[in-house]
């Protein structure tokens, strides 16, 4: 029997430098563990292999002894052990562990578990076999998913400024007779500010949409507001210097965008 361990690409393995321990009493249960330990955060990973005929109590006497001494020199860490666990149950040992698996992964029984210690961070699915493997494999997926992925996209009406609109817009407030809304706001001795400033701001608003050109734009919950088209094309003649290797294009690039 053989376990598999799939790490994603979010994290490079050339932050980490590896930490292997491994124990075997005689064949009859192994143990390996993983740790990241030079990473930006500490997260060991165990793989755990218990036969049908290896004993429970020394296999988790190791077991506890090997994922208490990491728990000890690293309080803040995320413990992830994994493994054909067969009749043995981690949690009588490590109480304080949360199981994820909750469906069966060879035949009816649930052999193959994942324990972490942290509650509700992950949720394990079911995938198809290795090979001719009779265990199915186990997916184990951060419960959070993101905003990106929560919310749908929203269509907004946006104004943008064609060329020579902030001239003509400049033009028409020059050719304004700004006196005439205060006269209209004047009742006697008294100005009524709430009308004077309504049609203020009214009129304003109305010369800049005589100017400018409405449209509707899709955005998306992650996007910056400084993420115009400008920047995007930027990154992308950036992008395109530093894979065709030009540097000055890229030295160029990199200027405008900063």
């Amino acid at each position: 029997m053989s376990v598999y361990v799939y790490v994603g690409h979010l994290i490079p393995s050339i932050w980490c430098k590896l930490l292997t321990i491994a124990l075997d009493l005689g064949r009859k249960w192994q143990l390996a563990i993983t740790s990241n330990s030079n990473c930006h955060y500490f997260s060991p990973k165990a793989l755990v292999y218990i036969p049908p005929s290896a004993n429970a109590k020394e296999a988790l006497c190791e077991l506890y002894g090997a994922i208490g001494e990491l728990q000890n020199a690293h309080l803040d860490g995320l413990f992830i052990i994994a493994g054909d666990f067969n009749h043995v149950n981690l949690k009588s040992v490590l109480p304080k562990f949360h199981q994820h698996v909750d469906f069966a992964t060879r035949g009816t029984n649930t052999l193959d578990l994942i324990y972490t210690n942290i509650p509700s961070t992950y949720r394990a699915e079911p995938h198809s076999h290795f090979g001719y493997s009779d265990h199915v494999s186990v997916m184990l997926i951060p419960a959070y998913r993101p905003l990106v992925r929560r919310s749908k996209p929203v269509l907004k009406q946006v104004k943008t400024w064609p060329a020579g609109a902030i001239s003509a817009l400049q033009d028409c407030f020059e050719c304004t007779d700004w006196n005439m809304f205060r006269e209209a706001a004047t009742n006697g001795d008294s100005i009524n500010l709430e009308e004077y400033t309504t049609s203020v701001t009214s009129y304003i608003c109305k010369c800049i949409d005589d100017v400018t050109v409405s449209k509707t734009i899709t955005t998306c919950s992650n996007q910056k507001l400084w993420m115009t088209a400008e920047v995007r094309a930027l990154l992308k003649l950036r992008d395109s210097a530093f894979r065709a290797g030009d540097k000055e294009a890229l030295r160029t690039a990199t200027a405008k965008l900063s």
